[in-house]
């Protein structure tokens, strides 16, 4: 049935997955298996749409069914976190944006990674992201975006970090359906992608690859 509910994903059949999600979770499912297979599903759509087979609308479509199902399950986050997170990420859509799909769903996915996350919301200005960053000192920054006319506030966010001298020892990221290699094209970010099973992977292997640096000093 976990391949049913991962083929219901990935074919944006939104009745029938949730349905399939909710049988599973009566049968007793655990948490991460479900998880894995809604992420799963998730990552092949997202290869579809980078393949040009399906959508920008597809992707919220999926985004939203996922979500549905977390809710679901009822999955809680706090007894999934370790005692000590991989690390801290500052997550917000830049301003003049309110869209948050995506965002949400990052931020539940890395949550589920045991990563701590800073949720700075929609519509977030380049002032608040810069404070987030002095306040909380993260290892990642992760910009959402949607709206192709926030990219400026985008590159205004770049020039303030690195004026401020707030990029070393952290990565700088970028999601949303505005990101286009082709594009946009801002010096200060280390990352880009439209699919956010991608940033997750990101972020999960460079916080590794920090912490095993900071073990080996």
């Amino acid at each position: 049935m976990k391949e049913k509910l991962k083929e219901f994903i990935v074919d944006l059949k939104l009745d029938e997955a949730e349905a399939c999600a909710d049988q599973l979770i009566r049968n007793g499912i655990d948490s991460q298996s479900l998880y894995d297979v809604v992420m799963d599903g998730l990552a092949e759509i997202g290869n579809k749409y980078e393949n040009g087979e399906c959508f920008i609308a597809d992707l919220i479509v999926s985004g939203m069914m996922a979500k549905n199902i977390f809710e679901a399950a009822n999955i809680s986050k706090d007894s999934q976190k370790p005692s000590e997170p991989l690390g801290t990420v500052i997550i917000g859509t830049i301003y003049d944006d309110i869209h948050d799909i995506g965002k949400d769903l990052m931020v539940d996915a890395l949550e589920n990674k045991g990563i701590k996350v800073i949720d700075l919301g929609v519509d977030v200005k380049v002032e608040k992201f810069i404070e987030a960053v002095k306040q909380h000192n993260p290892d990642i920054i992760a910009v959402s975006c949607v709206m192709i006319n926030s990219i400026g506030f985008i590159e205004e966010l770049g020039i303030a970090l690195e004026k401020e001298k707030l990029l070393k020892n952290r990565r700088f990221l970028l999601g949303g359906a505005v990101v286009n290699n082709e594009y946009v094209r801002i010096p200060q970010i280390d990352f880009m992608t439209n699919n956010f099973y991608e940033g997750i992977k990101y972020c999960e292997v460079y916080l590794r690859k920090k912490i095993e640096g900071e073990k080996g000093e």
